[in-house]
């Protein structure tokens, strides 16, 4: 089952005191865009603004979103859950957290539906679940307010009694195999990638197990890497063993041993050249040993791959982080290529690239978006879109001149 972004917003979350809104909606029909359930959706976006605007925030939020639908209904009786609100304004520090996600699917449930819940420090306040049609009207399969709740004929009411107010209705139905909410939650948990500098790890393990099992994916990264000119020719994939250290809490005493664990390990080969620039052979290095920008490029092809490949959302934060602009330009490309990109892939970057800006033939206004923070500390989140400007014009120039705000604002240390 494919999954698309539509829209997503959050509100009193963080350094987001009031709602603000991300959407993937373009308003026309272009090369840029493919389309979902009647839904015109871009391909790409990319989001900018100064460190601590609120770029990360949405991203958090949404990891949020997707952690609570795939394992709230583990959470353990009174659990605390991870209500951050706006600190800045006494009336919000006791408000709920809210999040929207409206996303299209297709497969067995297809159709487009919006999921909303909002919370606070030990129980969920508010949770609805509703698919829109067509026509612009919406059914509603439950809506829950506290412990009350008004389910579809189609759900089982028995389910109600398995929700606890720690717990979302849509986790718990999952987990209790009602068959469209536990789809809906198998299209989030594996079409909804969120690769940020925790998860960095996990997608480079995933790349190299992909790289020793998958002979498509081995060779679509190595096309990849001659593409970008990295000089490697060749490469392989090996099983040994790691360092690592297991921690154990035992009654309050805490204790970390040395250990070791298996992972595939991959090894690159470079040519050797003569004085004539005759390859002659070659030489082998270790992943490990690799540049940082060539392990973070490798690392993020795996995902790249499964995403274009499966018609998934992949969303990276400060994505240009040690890649060059010709880089993150190659990935990017990849997206809005209707060649690789034919099942409706999604790409999601926050980024400091201003060189992006500078392709005036390449994106249109609706990719863009920034953040910024109000004169209360509250961050804001608007699109390009929503300026008067043609899309012929060379986006970089203005923002750096400040047309569109979201630059940080540098007082001068110098005398």
């Amino acid at each position: 089952m494919q999954i698309s972004l539509i829209e997503f917003s959050l509100e009193n979350f963080k350094t987001f005191k009031n709602k603000a809104t991300f959407s993937m909606v373009a308003r026309k029909n272009d090369r840029h865009t493919f389309e979902s359930n009647g839904e015109n959706l871009l391909k790409t976006s990319f989001i900018y603004g100064p460190n601590a605007s609120g770029k990360t925030t949405i991203l958090e939020a949404l990891t949020i979103m997707k952690n609570g639908i795939m394992l709230s209904s583990n959470n353990p009786v009174d659990a605390e859950l991870p209500y951050t609100p706006f600190s800045g304004s006494a009336t919000t520090q006791k408000k709920p957290t809210s999040f929207w996600f409206t996303f299209s699917i297709d497969g067995k449930y297809d159709g487009t539906y919006l999921y909303f819940f909002s919370f606070v420090k030990d129980h969920i306040v508010e949770e609805s679940f509703v698919k829109v049609l067509a026509n612009g009207n919406t059914e509603e399969l439950f809506v829950r307010n506290g412990q009350d709740i008004v389910l579809d004929k189609s759900i089982d009411k028995d389910l109600v009694k398995k929700m606890r107010k720690e717990t979302l209705f849509l986790s718990v139905a999952a987990q209790w195999n009602d068959q469209m909410s536990l789809s809906i939650l198998n299209a989030i948990r594996d079409g909804l990638n969120i690769i940020s500098g925790v998860a960095y790890q996990t997608y480079q393990d995933f790349t190299a197990k992909k790289f020793a099992t998958d002979l498509v994916y081995k060779e679509q990264i190595l096309t990849y890497l001659k593409h970008a000119d990295f000089c490697i020719i060749n490469g392989r994939s090996e099983e040994v063993e790691r360092p690592a250290i297991n921690v154990k809490n035992n009654f309050g005493e805490f204790s970390a041993s040395a250990t070791k664990q298996k992972s595939n390990m991959l090894f690159f080969e470079h040519p050797v050249h003569d004085d004539d620039h005759k390859v002659t052979g070659s030489f082998e290095v270790p992943f490990d040993k690799e540049s940082t920008g060539t392990q973070k490029f490798v690392s993020v092809l795996g995902p790249v791959i499964d995403t274009l490949q499966n018609g998934k959302i992949m969303i990276v934060d400060e994505f240009d982080n040690s890649l060059h602009p010709k880089l993150t330009k190659f990935i990017i490309d990849l997206f809005e290529s209707e060649e690789m990109n034919k099942n409706g892939a999604q790409l999601i970057v926050t980024t400091h690239d201003t060189s992006l800006l500078s392709y005036k033939d390449d994106f249109i206004k609706d990719q863009f978006w920034f953040t910024e923070k109000d004169e209360f500390d509250g961050s804001k989140l608007f699109s390009l879109g929503e300026f008067d400007i043609r899309n012929d014009t060379e986006f970089s120039k203005k923002y750096l001149e400040g047309r569109f705000g979201a630059l940080p604002f540098i007082r001068s240390v110098l005398k």
